[in-house]
């Protein structure tokens, strides 16, 4: 096979129309940081609540039973957690879980 064969062999892969799972729009990068605010306001809020208890990350561990490696990731934003994890951190820390929306009115976009 020569050089021409391959290069049109390859232009060929490249013209290939990617699988669905692969073609859905990735989110943009202001959707990305409006999900990396919210989830450094989780974050605050669950540190929040341990330093009110005097709980450490372990204490959370121990009486949520949640593992530490996801309680670490949910803390440095590694993953978006479920409402009902959050639930079940909210009742361990003895606090309300509230979800609220905001207006962004008047705010830079």
């Amino acid at each position: 096979m020569n050089n021409e064969d391959m290069n049109s062999i390859f232009e060929q892969i490249n013209n290939l129309k990617k699988p669905a799972s692969e073609s859905k729009e990735k989110p943009t990068d202001n959707a990305k940081d409006i999900l990396r605010e919210v989830l450094n306001g989780v974050s605050e809020e669950i540190q929040r609540v341990l330093d009110d208890n005097n709980f450490t990350q372990e204490d959370l561990c121990r009486i949520t039973n949640m593992s530490q490696s996801n309680i670490s990731k949910i803390q440095n934003g590694k993953v978006v957690p479920r409402i009902e994890t959050l639930q079940k951190i909210a009742s361990a820390t003895h606090t309300r879980l509230v979800i609220s929306f905001e207006s962004i009115e008047g705010e830079d976009q």
